[in-house]
Parts: C-alpha cells; sequence; structure tokens
C-alpha cells in the first residue's frame, strides 16, 4: 500500500486540519498514515464472523439511583455550619459588579 497518501492528498488534509506543515513534515505525516491504514488492512483480514460488536471490554450496566431527598427537613441545622447566613440562605462574596 506504500506511496497510497500523495502531496496532494496531504496538502487536502493539512488545510482541513489547519495545519501549517513543512514538506518534510508533511512526507512523515503520511508515512505515518499509510502506516495506520496498513494496520486497519491487517485488522480486516480477521474473521469476526459470529462475534458480536461490542463499545467497551466490561459490562455496563446502569448506574443510576432513584433520587431520593434525605435531609430537606434540616435547613436550620445546614446553615448553622455556614460562615455567613442572610434572610434563611446562605450568605456568599459577591462575584459580578
Amino acid at each position: 500500500m506504500a506511496g497510497m497518501i500523495s502531496g496532494e492528498i496531504m496538502d487536502q488534509i493539512a488545510i482541513l486540519a489547519q495545519l501549517d506543515l513543512t514538506e518534510e513534515e508533511k512526507e512523515k505525516a503520511a508515512a505515518d498514515m499509510e502506516q495506520m491504514l496498513d494496520y486497519v488492512d491487517k485488522l480486516n483480514e480477521l474473521d469476526t464472523e459470529g462475534i458480536e460488536p461490542m463499545t467497551h471490554i466490561f459490562p455496563v450496566c446502569n448506574v443510576f439511583r432513584e433520587d431520593a431527598v434525605t435531609n430537606g427537613e434540616d435547613r436550620e441545622e445546614m446553615l448553622a455550619n455556614a460562615p455567613g447566613v442572610k434572610d434563611g440562605q446562605y450568605k456568599v462574596p459577591k462575584t459580578v459588579e
């Protein structure tokens, strides 16, 4: 598959990726991309018949839990820990002028 990525294709890729590459960098990038494409071709040779596609190597299960309020009635107790309180709410420094 050598020579698959021409200078013209490399120029187009550099424009799309907004890269300012020297000629040496373009040649190196083209060689790297050709190696990647060769590897993909090698992977395509594998027999994957009957193998289910997956997105994770570990089983993924729903990790959500029911949202339940556990301390909703303890307002005064929560405000007792605050450094400042005003009108039953936390008092914080002004951040916007």
